[in-house]
């Protein structure tokens, strides 16, 4: 009776382990971060960059044109929750804000968790595929240092991607619209198109006006 209900809860803990497609989160996050972000294209959206961002800081969609806000996507929190060793579920929480002149910023929105998911920023998305600098541990939430967020941006005209494909080799093929190709390291792919990760502030005016203000030396 007794080996029953060891092989029972054992079978239910198993069931119970959450899967990212044909990878469970454990070895999602144990693997390479090319590796998740060609599942996470395959399976949430296109994708046409990705970027680095350690808690607290932002990261900087830049308009179009000089009078096009720039939309900032702070980073709030990234934590992994683990049970009997075993990561069970990872939250990404980012508040994103609309920025003009790079001074005046408006909130556009708190997305409470964009773990393998896709939100809207203005009109593309965003969404987290791998999480970085966090502890594993028997149980309870881990804290990230850093989470890795891939973004869309269908109106970027200079950048005019039809298909991104990660080789195996972590080596990046970009084809555009007109069929051309480029071939890229992944560390070349990221912040491609110009993204750019800044440590400011944002001062709360009244309503949903922020001032930004930006800290000295931690531009990257």
């Amino acid at each position: 009776m007794r080996k029953k209900t060891i092989a029972v809860l054992f079978l239910v803990i198993i069931l119970s382990a959450p899967g990212v497609g044909a990878l469970s989160l454990k070895d999602l996050l144990k693997g390479s971060i090319s590796a998740a972000l060609e599942l996470f294209k395959r399976e949430v959206m296109p994708v046409d960059g990705y970027v680095g961002v350690d808690v607290g800081k932002s990261f900087i969609i830049e308009g179009a044109h000089w009078w096009n806000p720039d939309y900032y996507v702070r980073l709030d929190n990234a934590t992994v929750e683990f049970s009997w060793w075993i990561p069970r579920h990872v939250d990404v929480k980012v508040t994103v804000y609309k920025v003009y002149f790079g001074i005046i910023a408006l909130h556009y929105a708190t997305y409470n968790d964009i773990w393998w998911t896709r939100k809207e920023v203005g009109d593309g998305w965003i969404g987290a595929f791998f999480v970085w600098g966090f502890d594993w541990k028997r149980s309870g939430v881990s804290q990230a240092k850093k989470a890795y967020i891939a973004y869309n941006l269908p109106s970027a005209q200079d950048l005019a991607i039809k298909n991104v494909t990660i080789l195996e080799n972590g080596t990046v093929k970009m084809l555009f619209e007109d069929n051309s190709t480029k071939l890229l390291s992944f560390e070349e792919f990221e912040s491609f198109g110009n993204i750019t990760v800044k440590n400011v502030t944002f001062k709360h005016i009244i309503g949903p006006l922020y001032i930004v203000r930006e800290k000295g030396g931690d531009k990257e």
